[in-house]
């Protein structure tokens, strides 16, 4: 071989790499909303807009109570107003912390939605995106 073919095969070696850290490093899972909830008594909502990003697929919900009731419901809506995704508790005793499994969510705006039925409830809910292989 000789050295213009060594070159033009790094070249492409280099570029191949770079492509695939770069992918790895858009589509890797990270946090896209993070906030507070915190309710005084009875039935109670919250709503937070969210875009799942460009190259990602799949969202997460993590949902950690800090006090109150253990009763609530969460819900993930597209722009069109049809549910994607829902969660409700009926009892969640000791249970602090929350993880949905990974919802396929394409690339767009969602709504999410926070509710309560009695009592009150202290939360901090964020939710996590993540694309390609991850």
């Amino acid at each position: 071989m000789n050295s213009r073919t060594l070159k033009i095969v790094a070249v492409i070696m280099i570029a191949v790499i770079a492509v695939t850290v770069a992918y790895a490093a858009i589509t890797f899972p990270h946090t896209i909303v993070n906030f507070p909830v915190a309710f005084s008594t009875g039935l109670d909502l919250t709503q937070q807009e969210f875009e799942v990003p460009a190259l990602h697929d799949k969202a997460q919900a993590k949902v950690t109570i800090t006090s109150g009731s253990p009763l609530w419901r969460a819900t993930i809506i597209n722009t069109n107003g049809e549910e994607l995704w829902n969660y409700s508790t009926t009892a969640q005793e000791n249970q602090t912390t929350y993880h949905s499994t990974w919802i396929p969510l394409p690339s767009q705006r969602y709504n999410f939605t926070f509710s309560t039925i009695n009592g009150s409830l202290n939360a901090e809910i964020s939710i996590n995106s993540k694309g390609g292989f991850w």
